[in-house]
């Protein structure tokens, strides 16, 4: 039986809006495209006319997902974060005491009444995090229509499965995007010792590690302080002048992040979850990576792999320079690439290539390329040329991995992580996960037309360097440590 070519992608969110679609319980399951709430005031119709880089619907229900060929995902469980909720006070000042839910609703899709609700509880995150997995566990099964399904996967064996006989059916690999979702990192628990936090947080991994479907991979860290580690600077633009994520930022690990780290990795309590490094700051990035690197070389048979599931390159050499100069607008107002420290530089590259690791490119444009290249590709018209220059800046980040690798092996560590629907500035061409096959098609012409760095090419044709980086690297990587 032959299998068509197919997607895999590594961060994704089919669950986020239809998870939060009501309250005290969802409307709305993973197959239903959700529209978000219309603008009614003359602020938020300015939001929404001013946003319109941020898709006001589902990218990647289930239907959009199977339209697009993506058989295989990283569904990415995510306790929604107190400082994305607890904005600052300038809308209210312009529009009615429901401003910041209304606001929050435009932007993320979410149901007020939801929002509401989040930000008057404090410390709720394991819980949240329980009750969604429960959700997308439970909606397992036939799509709506009855002609598609979606199954929860454990094993690279039971992957490979889906993928060969069930041409229908999209694999889910759970994964959890924060650890502050394992009860941390709110004032209720701030207020707790650290011997105190690492009995909670053990337990609460431990129960994580008992689910039926426990996750493959978790973020140590998000967009705001957990107690765990610091985190890289990820808002820009419009979200720095409303939401506040200083408190923590660019910090290392602490002891308490440390514990959680050795207790995720650890197969004496369950399986071993990987450790995502998506959002950790250069100072904690640093630290695990050192520990990674100490533990293979003494466990060569039993090696943990680095991987940053969702981002771009920032075309830095080493990790020093990455935050040498603070992450600000001007850091990458001009260049290639984006080159705040949230993105890999060349030493990590080679880190992550040594360890057998993987780095998934997401498509957020404003991750992808400095300011002025995305403000300039942006505003071309032709929607062609518009295509080829989005496949060229995609291009180069790929180009820039093969490059720090310095070998064919280069062609190994990538793979697409699109973190659609995780409120990202989309790629004006592939707005949602049904337009997957129309970037497939455009980054293998762009090869073909322009021979674009022909020299790293390794021999592979364009077809075979889309190919690994679609679903190849990564189906091999889940080969290797998806057991």
């Amino acid at each position: 039986m032959s299998i068509k070519p197919f997607m895999v992608d590594l961060h994704c969110h089919p669950n986020l809006k239809s998870f939060h679609s009501g309250h005290p319980e969802p409307i709305c399951d993973l197959w239903e495209c959700i529209d978000h709430s219309e603008a009614n005031t003359g602020f938020l119709r300015m939001i929404r006319k001013n946003s319109t880089q941020v898709l006001k619907q589902s990218q990647c229900n289930l239907y959009a997902l199977s339209e697009g060929q993506v058989r295989v995902i990283n569904l990415s469980l995510y306790p929604m974060e107190h400082g994305f909720l607890r904005i600052r006070d300038v809308p209210s000042l312009m529009i009615s005491k429901n401003a910041s839910e209304q606001l929050i609703s435009l932007i993320t899709g979410m149901d007020p009444k939801r929002i509401k609700y989040l930000r008057n509880v404090d410390d709720r995150y394991f819980d949240d995090l329980q009750k969604e997995y429960d959700f997308v566990a439970k909606g397992q099964g036939l799509s709506p229509d009855g002609k598609l399904a979606y199954k929860i996967v454990n094993s690279y064996k039971e992957l490979e499965q889906v993928v060969a006989h069930e041409p229908n059916t999209i694999a889910v690999i759970m994964s959890i995007e924060g650890a502050h979702a394992f009860g941390c990192g709110v004032k209720a628990t701030e207020k707790k010792s650290t011997e105190e936090m690492k009995t909670l947080l053990s337990e609460n991994i431990r129960k994580v590690k008992q689910w039926e479907h426990p996750p493959f991979t978790v973020n140590l860290a998000h967009h705001f302080w957990n107690q765990l580690g610091g985190h890289a600077t990820s808002l820009k633009g419009a979200l720095n002048g409303l939401i506040n994520q200083n408190k923590g930022i660019d910090k290392g690990l602490t002891e308490l992040g440390r514990h959680v780290l050795r207790e995720l990795l650890s197969r004496e309590n369950g399986k071993r979850i990987l450790i995502d490094t998506k959002h950790m700051s250069i100072a904690s990035r640093m630290e695990y990576y050192g520990f990674i690197r100490n533990y293979n070389y003494l466990n060569p048979n039993d090696k943990i792999p680095v991987i940053c599931s969702h981002g771009g390159v920032n075309g830095y050499k080493d990790l020093a320079s990455s935050i040498r100069t603070k992450d600000k607008l001007k850091k990458s107002a001009k260049g290639h690439f984006h080159k705040w420290s949230i993105n890999v530089c060349n030493e990590e590259i080679r880190i992550i290539h040594e360890s057998e690791g993987l780095i998934g490119i997401m498509m957020d444009k404003g991750n992808l390329g400095s300011i002025e290249l995305v403000k300039k590709v942006s505003q071309i018209k032709d929607p062609e040329k518009q295509r080829e220059e989005f496949a060229k800046m995609i291009w180069m980040n790929i180009f820039q991995v093969v490059k720090a690798v310095e070998a064919k092996s280069g062609w190994d560590v990538v793979s697409i992580g699109t973190d659609y629907d995780g409120t990202i500035t989309h790629v004006d061409p592939y707005d949602t996960s049904a337009k997957m096959p129309l970037l497939r098609n455009d980054l293998v012409s762009y090869l073909h037309k322009h021979k674009f760095h022909q020299e790293f090419w390794y021999g592979y044709t364009p077809e075979e360097l889309v190919d690994k980086v679609f679903s190849g690297n990564a189906m091999k990587f889940y080969e290797k440590f998806f057991v």
